[in-house]
């Protein structure tokens, strides 16, 4: 590599290390706030002059930093429920109706993905079965019959007969 062209790396190299500063002196606490306002990344890094990537990595490089943003991420989640309801309220005519109601869904869809426990689609499916009111003789027939169904059905477990 010839020495004209080390200069603009140790440029580059140097600039990197003073946007990595100005967000160690911002600190993760003013990060936060941004974010739980609802506050996108590009729109912070807009204002900053800095790009996504070099936030990613700062927020990345240090596993306190890490966990504080994501838990910022999920109370912005309010935010965005919050905002969906301020821009249908907003709306006076009939074009704001339906821009405020493409906007409120993407508000909630955003809060379903910062948030999923709160504000998410319940995925999980809950079923119990007890067998306790069954006495041993309507146990053994129930599990007679499951065998038979499934040797009719070609399922036959392969396991061999105790």
């Amino acid at each position: 590599m010839t020495p004209k062209k080390a200069a603009p790396a140790k440029k580059a190299a140097a600039k990197k290390g003073d946007k990595a500063k100005t967000l160690d002196s911002l600190g993760v606490e003013w990060l936060c706030d941004k974010l739980t306002a609802g506050e996108t990344q590009t729109e912070i890094v807009k204002g900053l002059g800095i790009g996504i990537a070099t936030l990613g990595r700062w927020i990345a490089s240090d596993a306190d930093r890490s966990a504080r943003v994501r838990e910022a991420r999920v109370s912005a989640a309010r935010t965005y429920a919050e905002q969906a309801e301020t821009v249908l309220k907003g709306a006076r005519n009939p074009f704001a109706l339906a821009k405020a109601k493409e906007l409120a869904h993407h508000y909630r869809w955003k809060a379903s993905k910062s948030d999923p426990g709160s504000f998410g689609e319940k995925l999980e499916i809950e079923q119990r079965t007890q067998f306790t009111d069954l006495t041993d003789e309507q146990l053994d027939a129930k599990l007679a019959a499951i065998e038979k169904a499934k040797k009719a059905s070609g399922d036959a477990d392969p396991r061999p007969e105790a």
